[in-house]
């Protein structure tokens, strides 16, 4: 990893020093090398483990360069032409994602398992929406659980969100947490909050993962 890399950083805002050009940069390293060659004997360094250790240039040319580098090799994407194959481009690119990245690893039978949910309990409200509370297995044999806030009336189809939580001691049970999927539910969309291992009522030490 080079401490450097800062991809976040526009290559058009990016302000460095005109690069040197190659007899420049042989002489700078002659002279790098022979200042780092009269301090190896005072830091009881060899010349060459003294002449690595001083830099040949900045730091923001070295970012400047590593950018260029990476983007002239980045694959340029090929903009599908028709529905057809922008649907093709999808399902291809969702296989990848799900079977080398998010699966990978991931025993065959846990993949193909069937999803399991049970619903606990239903607390209903005068302001618009209820909460349904689950319980759901994500791998067999490994429970967690969940709370949707519904809507109070639904018709036809609805839009839904996933709400993720970080690492909040109360879990979902959070204020903010509450506050903005009852939001959601208020406007009419389905918000699943899914509680997080070693937290809120998941707070056993066995759950215990950092």
């Amino acid at each position: 990893m080079i401490d450097t890399f800062t991809p976040s950083i526009a290559l058009t805002t990016l302000k460095v020093p005109m690069l040197m050009i190659p007899k420049a940069r042989v002489l700078a390293g002659i002279i790098a090398f022979s200042l780092a060659t009269l301090a190896a004997s005072a830091d009881d360094l060899t010349p060459a483990e003294a002449a690595l250790q001083a830099p040949v240039q900045n730091a923001s040319v070295t970012a400047f360069q590593l950018q260029r580098y990476l983007m002239k090799r980045m694959p340029e994407l090929k903009v599908p032409a028709t529905a057809s194959e922008w649907n093709t481009q999808a399902s291809a690119m969702r296989a990848h994602i799900l079977d080398d990245i998010i699966y990978h690893g991931w025993p065959r039978e846990w993949i193909d398992a069937q999803p399991r949910f049970e619903q606990t309990a239903v607390i209903e409200t005068d302001h618009g929406y209820r909460l349904r509370k689950f319980r759901y297995e994500i791998v067999p044999g490994f429970y967690s659980s969940a709370i949707l806030y519904e809507p109070s009336t639904i018709s036809g189809r609805a839009p839904a969100i996933l709400n993720v939580i970080g690492h909040e001691q109360m879990g979902n049970a959070v204020e903010y947490e509450q506050k903005r999927c009852i939001n959601f539910a208020k406007r009419g969309v389905l918000a699943l909050s899914l509680s997080w291992m070693g937290f809120g009522e998941l707070s056993q030490p066995e759950n215990g993962h950092d």
